[in-house]
């Protein structure tokens, strides 16, 4: 464990729901608190002010809109200043464009920003001032992001690889809780296969894609059930093309369910066919709670499943693809039970306190090399 003196951290961010970005920010703000640093988060009302209020965290409201809001920008400013932390921890896009230079101007010590997602960095004049703004520090989730940011011209110099994390007995103790028997609640016989997926219903999941592998599936495993828990902008493309295709009786939308572990462990196989993807702890929550994984190649994903060692990984975004790695996993009982007794030993590597770790040290480095370009400015 890193010693340090306690530090004073601001962590900033704009999500107004519960996603992963959101998650992150609440556990690693709860294990730095357990470690005896001085912390506030700046968001808008929400679940993630909710519960860290809940959890005895220091917050203040901050409420933005899109990347130019001059008055969220000041507003910015002002609790920075008042709050004088050594480091501003910006979790989000938008937290970065409008909480770099408020940093800046509050006299905050050193700036870092969370990067989760592995999208190329837009080539345009507005990205190109993004990332000039002043921030010493871009933290990737994974190395799939890193490349990509390497790759979007982004000085390696910025860069730190700082893998996402999960308390991993909570983890457990949400899956072991009491919740609706998944098959019975939607109407699914109880000895049908369910291949499940947790994400929001957001572009970059590509839903679409499992939902063309479907009609594939069925035709060699008829009676097999999918379920996806989550809620996001795609839902009602995703119903029109599930009607288009017939499977509204085979396809679950159930949206968001407060309860979701629980309920994923009750999947026969987690499915997940993103085409981008930072890391996604879901992933990491399936592997804590047994339950094997058929995901897309893309991203940071391959650093938590390792093909056919910790679940099955598919090479190509085809619908063709997708159906065989999924009849192959519903059709092999020992193979899926291997994959889930080396991920129970994998994922161990993701805890948050490994997240925090690297977190700590990767602002211990800032900090000195701010102090010491300070000194060479006198």
């Amino acid at each position: 464990m890193s010693k340090q003196v306690p530090l004073r951290i601001a962590h900033v961010d704009t999500g107004r729901t519960w996603r992963g970005g959101q998650g992150q920010v609440f556990l690693l703000m709860r294990e730095l608190a357990r470690r005896g640093h001085t912390q506030a988060l700046f968001a808008p009302q929400g679940p993630l002010l909710e519960r860290a209020t809940e959890a005895g965290l220091a917050v203040m409201r901050w409420e933005s809109h899109g990347d130019v809001d001059l008055l969220a920008m000041l507003a910015a400013r002002r609790a920075l200043r008042a709050f004088a932390p050594d480091i501003a921890h910006l979790h989000s896009g938008h937290a970065h464009t409008l909480g770099a230079w408020p940093a800046r101007w509050a006299g905050v010590k050193a700036t870092v920003v969370a990067r989760r997602v592995d999208f190329k960095v837009a080539q345009n004049v507005f990205s190109s001032l993004k990332y000039r703004m002043p921030v010493d520090r871009y933290f990737c989730i994974s190395r799939g992001v890193e490349q990509v940011m390497l790759a979007s011209g982004v000085p390696a110099a910025k860069l730190a690889l700082v893998p996402s994390g999960i308390e991993l007995d909570e983890v457990l103790a949400e899956g072991a809780a009491p919740a609706p028997e998944l098959r019975a609640w939607l109407g699914i016989p109880a000895d049908a296969a369910v291949v499940g997926t947790v994400a929001s219903l957001a572009p970059h999941k590509h839903h679409v894609l499992l939902l063309q592998a479907v009609p594939k599936i069925l035709a060699a495993r008829p009676g097999t059930h999918f379920v996806w828990l989550g809620e996001g902008e795609c839902r009602a493309e995703l119903e029109r093309l599930r009607a288009e295709l017939g499977l509204q009786a085979v396809v679950h939308m159930p949206g968001f369910h407060p309860q979701a572990k629980a309920l994923m462990r009750q999947f026969t196989v987690f499915a997940l066919t993103s085409h981008l993807e930072g890391l996604c702890t879901s992933l990491l929550d399936a592997q804590v709670l047994g339950v094997p994984i058929v995901a897309t190649a893309v991203g940071g994903i391959p650093e938590v499943v390792t093909d056919d060692q910790t679940g099955a990984l598919i090479a190509t975004l085809e619908p063709q693809a997708v159906a065989v790695r999924v009849l192959t996993a519903l059709a092999e009982p020992e193979r899926r039970a291997r994959w889930v007794s080396a991920a129970r030993e994998s994922v161990k590597a993701f805890g948050i306190a490994h997240t925090t770790e690297r977190t700590l040290i990767e602002y211990a480095r800032v900090l000195e090399e701010r102090h010491g370009a300070m000194k060479g400015r006198r």
